[in-house]
């Protein structure tokens, strides 16, 4: 297999390059950089202080590996870490982390639209969708599979569960428990994503068992922790439901979008 490096880019000797990698026209690729095998570079896209894994794809005009953007941040090593097949479209900017030794973080399949923003040192899961103008401020966590909608906008250090979906133009400053489906400004919730669920293999009695625990956090009027220490009593803490309650027991920042 061949590296294509095309003769207007610019690829630092320092940056480790796997087999079968393209990197197209005015690419820039500095010294920090580990690019793993089938990866394809796109036009104009500038590639910083980042280690990415195989069969990933950097669409024209893409940054990654940015410097963090905070006031009084010091020149520090530190890293975007990409998993395996993970796509980013044009126009993305993915900021590594604001700490040494420290990484921005993308699971393996993420699929990231044009025009996202993703901030210094979130930490996404796998088969992660990111859509169009998306953007996630810095200190985010995004579970497996969750969906953030078009031109949602996240707050410092909120986190979505695992297979939520944030609806487009959503404003979140509270964590969005797993499953969820929120939308609105401020957001709130609109149900369960039952057909992520059934996609992920999720059974029927598990997905029962979260319409209940749905109820009790949403529509029982009680306060969190209560909802959350009745979701213990009366239901059997398996599968999603032992997700849903580990993920609320979390000490937060901003509290749940309940």
């Amino acid at each position: 297999m061949t590296t294509l490096i095309h003769p207007t880019a610019i690829v630092d000797p320092g940056a480790i390059l796997g087999d079968d990698v393209e990197i197209g026209p005015f690419a820039i690729i500095g010294p920090e950089v580990a690019i793993g095998d089938g990866c394809r570079i796109g036009p104009r896209a500038i590639v910083r202080w980042t280690r990415m894994g195989k069969g990933c794809f950097v669409g024209a005009n893409s940054i990654v590996g940015g410097d963090p953007q905070f006031y009084n941040w010091k020149q520090v090593p530190s890293w975007v870490e990409l998993g395996d097949n993970v796509f980013i479209n044009e126009l993305v900017a993915i900021h590594r982390a604001g700490y040494e030794g420290k990484s921005t973080r993308i699971g393996d399949k993420c699929y990231i639209m044009t025009q996202s923003h993703i901030a210094h040192d979130c930490v996404i899961g796998r088969e992660v969708t990111i859509t169009t103008l998306a953007g996630l401020s810095g200190h985010i966590e995004v579970g497996d599979y969750a969906v953030i909608g078009g031109s949602a906008g996240l707050h410092q250090h909120v986190r979505v569960g695992t297979m939520a979906m944030v609806g487009g133009m959503t404003r979140i400053v509270q964590d969005v428990p797993p499953c969820f489906m929120v939308v609105g400004n401020p957001s709130r919730p609109e149900g369960l994503n039952t057909v992520g669920m059934k996609r992920r293999g999720v059974g029927p009695d598990d997905r029962l068992r979260m319409k209940t625990a749905y109820k009790i956090l949403v529509q029982s009027g009680l306060p969190p922790k209560e909802a959350v220490a009745r979701i213990e009593v009366e239901l059997e803490l398996v599968g999603m439901v032992k997700n849903l309650v580990d993920f609320a027991k979390v000490e937060s920042k901003r509290g749940l979008a309940v």
